[in-house]
C-alpha cells in the first residue's frame, strides 16, 4: 500500500486512541479508584462530564422564588453541591467535561487542601468573569507570582500595624 495513505491514517489512529484514552478511559479509572475508596458522585458522562445536569439543577433553582427570611440559600447558590451533599453524602466525586472535581466539606480537609504548598492540589482555573471582578489579586494567582504577592500583602498585617491603625 502506498506510504502516502499510510502515514495519515496511523495518526488518525493515534488521534483515536488518545482520544478514547482521555475521554473515556482516564475518567473510567478515576472514577472507580475513587468508588473503591467509598467516595461516589454522579456518573461521568463522555465529554460533557456533569455540565448539563448542573445547569439543569441551577435553572430549577432560579425558577423558584426565593424566601425573604431564609439564610439558608446553599441549595439556591450551589444546588448541585446541595442536591448531591444530599444524595451521595460528603464528600463527593462530579465532572467538568472529562476534569474530575472533588467536593469536601470536612474543615480539616480543607484546611489541609488550602495549607499544602507541596502543588499536590492545583488550583482550579480562574473563571474569566471573576477575573474582570477579582483582577491579577492573591485570589486567581498561583506560585511565584502568588508568593510575591502575598510578601507584599502580609506586611500590611503585622500585628503593630493593625494595632496602630486608628479605627475610630
Amino acid at each position: 500500500m502506498n506510504p502516502l495513505i499510510l502515514l495519515p491514517i496511523a495518526f488518525l489512529c493515534i488521534y483515536l486512541l488518545k482520544s478514547v484514552n482521555s475521554i473515556i478511559w482516564i475518567p473510567w479509572k478515576i472514577q472507580n479508584h475513587f468508588k473503591k475508596q467509598g467516595v461516589t458522585g454522579p456518573g461521568y458522562r463522555p465529554i460533557f462530564g456533569n455540565s448539563a445536569e448542573i445547569r439543569r439543577l441551577f435553572v430549577e433553582a432560579q425558577s423558584k422564588p426565593a424566601p425573604l427570611h431564609h439564610h439558608d440559600i446553599l441549595h439556591r447558590v450551589a444546588p448541585f453541591y446541595h442536591r448531591w451533599s444530599n444524595m451521595y453524602g460528603r464528600p463527593f466525586l462530579y465532572w467538568f467535561g472529562s476534569n474530575p472535581r472533588l467536593a469536601i466539606s470536612d474543615p480539616d480537609m480543607i484546611k489541609e487542601v488550602a495549607m499544602n504548598t507541596s502543588g499536590s492540589f492545583d488550583k482550579i482555573g480562574f473563571n474569566p468573569m471573576s477575573k474582570v471582578l477579582f483582577g491579577q489579586g492573591l485570589v486567581g494567582l498561583t506560585g511565584e507570582e502568588w508568593a510575591f504577592h502575598r510578601r507584599i500583602a502580609n506586611q500590611a498585617f503585622y500585628m503593630e500595624r493593625v494595632k496602630a491603625a486608628d479605627l475610630q
